[in-house]
């Protein structure tokens, strides 16, 4: 019993990790996108 707590505790903990992984990668991409429609719209407006 002990061994199989400690093993749902590993998967457990390896979830997170990837769920936490894929909210970096799209917050990352979020404001890549959000930096480059600002500087797209901001040269749109100046020319």
């Amino acid at each position: 019993m002990q061994y199989n707590k400690d093993n749902n505790d590993k998967i457990f903990s390896g979830e997170k990790l990837h769920s936490l992984n894929i909210f970096l990668f799209l917050g990352f991409n979020l404001t890549l996108v959000t930096v480059l429609a600002f500087i797209w719209f901001n040269t749109s407006i100046n020319s």
